[in-house]
């Protein structure tokens, strides 16, 4: 390919192995070039990663990864023949599929029918499955990485895909821009924010994520930067399918959402799960005994590292999570640790807690009902935090917006932002800028969850910076503890154990804001 310099390289370099012959696609992620194996004869598809990948992977953990996807033998899978770094370029090789990716299908007619959509997401799913009960999850499933041959899906792409409970230490779970290596639109929450352990539910979360744009024509959440398709996915819920294509099988819609779940204990547990779901409405399924149905959710979350019991995680499956809520299981919890209060363990029963700080836009309606004033800085973009709120009215929104709604306890606060162990910040014991509007990272408050990579152990965002948060938790002469800090706190104050006192002075709360919760079992 004459004024390729990419090309020229690749074909001098594999030229005892590979004769190139022309590219086949190109994208931020890899280029990818048709060529033919010299010594078999046969055509095969090489794809070549950016050195970007390098960056965060690394020559060693690449060809270790791709040894491990090489063994994967499926019908749905696109064979994986060799992998390598030669001349500081990281490559795979791959069968050569003749037909087209789900990507151009998609762009060429849009929504797919119902019944083809869910047959070839069973033959993803069954793909995934496979690999996932060989030790190894995707981490890139999307519409390119499907492949539509005869018929029949294939999934392509496995040249990324890690063993699955393997850690990815520091910074290599993101590229060199900071972004989670996968694709931002079928990323699941976990993957978005970085976390170092991910397992299968997160490639059912892509799943999912497909077989949405796939009876709809579009993602579950775009936007028109990474961060903000993030952001939404931490903190939105997606529009539901049958408001877009309303003869779509409830049933289904129902499957489809519950992939999309939030926390990845709440999505089905595996890609077969998944589609036992699609394919059999509710009536059909047999029934599931207290105990079957426990062990299954219990069985689910056992690789997720979160304080739990069993009593806690069956009620949990059988309670609906409010809009907007996260769950924070029972546990024992390392709080305290800032002056004026020691470190200590405390028992906390399982709780939901907002997913954001209140925003303007939902704090409106009260306001409009004469539930309270209007908080002291009223011109707020609708997407802000609302600030200016006096401690009581924070109390009093939260009761009217669900029954048992309140403030959080500052152990309850803690808990969601430092999770069992106690750890400095939602991310993690280091400080990382770029994780939270703190410390000047702006002028001003931000929309909420415009920061969705300091988001906590369970998904909640803007735990640190933004504006502070009142808690339930009463200090001397009537004041509360607040949380969390604000845009302009500085550095040293900006971790999960500090805290202040702050009395009801609205002139003096513009930068405060709050977040409700919930007892799982309100009394």
């Amino acid at each position: 390919m004459s004024g390729d310099p990419l090309f020229e390289r690749v074909a001098t370099t594999l030229a005892n192995r590979y004769v190139l012959e022309r590219e086949l696609g190109r994208g931020g992620m890899a280029t990818v070039y048709l060529a033919r194996d010299v010594a078999l004869g046969r055509e095969v598809a090489i794809k070549v990663l950016p050195p970007t990948t390098r960056d965060y992977m690394g020559g060693e953990r690449f060809t270790r990864e791709t040894q491990i996807a090489a063994q994967l033998s499926h019908p749905h899978i696109v064979p994986l023949f060799e992998a390598g770094d030669a001349d500081g370029i990281l490559f795979y090789v791959m069968g050569y599929v003749e037909g087209e990716s789900l990507q151009d299908r998609l762009a060429r007619e849009g929504a797919l029918p119902l019944e083809e959509s869910v047959r070839l997401i069973a033959e993803v799913a069954d793909a995934l499955a496979y690999a996932h009960e060989h030790g190894v999850i995707h981490r890139d499933i999307k519409p390119a990485n499907v492949l539509l041959a005869r018929g029949h899906a294939l999934v392509a792409d496995f040249g990324i895909a890690k063993p699955v409970g393997e850690a990815v230490g520091g910074s290599q779970s993101l590229t060199g821009t900071g972004v989670a290596v996968g694709t931002a639109e079928y990323m699941s929450p976990e993957q978005a924010t970085g976390d170092k352990h991910l397992d299968a539910r997160s490639d059912v979360y892509a799943l999912a994520a497909l077989l949405y744009e796939m009876l709809t024509s579009e993602p579950p959440f775009t936007g028109p930067t990474v961060q903000a398709v993030i952001a939404r996915i931490l903190t939105e819920a997606p529009r539901p399918i049958r408001t877009i294509r309303p003869g779509v099988p409830p049933h289904v819609e129902a499957a489809v959402l519950q992939g999309l779940a939030k926390v990845a204990a709440d999505r089905p547990p595996s890609a077969r799960a998944f589609v036992d779901l699609l394919t059999r409405p509710t009536a059909e399924r047999p029934a599931l005994t207290g105990r079957r149905r426990a062990l299954i959710v219990i069985g689910a979350l056992a690789a997720v590292a979160v304080p739990v019991v069993a009593g806690v995680l069956f009620l949990g499956s059988r309670h609906t999570r409010p809009p907007g809520m996260l769950v924070v299981p029972a546990g024992e919890y390392l709080v305290g640790g800032a002056a004026g209060r020691d470190t200590g363990r405390v028992h906390l029963d399982a709780f939901y807690i907002d997913s954001t700080e209140v925003t303007a836009l939902a704090y409106a309606p009260f306001v409009r009902n004469g539930g309270a004033p209007a908080p002291y800085q009223r011109l707020r973009p609708a997407d802000w935090p609302v600030t200016g709120v006096l401690w009581a009215e924070a109390q009093q929104f939260c009761a009217w917006r669900l029954p048992g709604g309140r403030l959080p306890t500052e152990d309850e606060w803690e808990a969601a932002a430092r999770g069992a162990r106690g750890q400095r910040y939602p991310w993690g014991d280091a400080w990382a800028p770029g994780r939270a509007n703190v410390a000047s990272a702006t002028d001003t408050l931000q929309p909420v969850g415009s920061f969705p990579l300091g988001a906590s152990w369970v998904r909640a965002v803007d735990l640190i910076g933004n504006a502070w948060e009142w808690t339930a938790t009463p200090g001397a002469r009537g004041r509360h503890v607040l949380k969390g800090g604000a845009f302009n706190t500085q550095q040293p104050n900006a971790t999960a154990a500090y805290r202040v006192l702050a009395a009801d002075d609205r002139t003096q709360l513009w930068n405060t804001g709050f977040r409700c919760a919930r007892a799982m079992r309100p009394k």
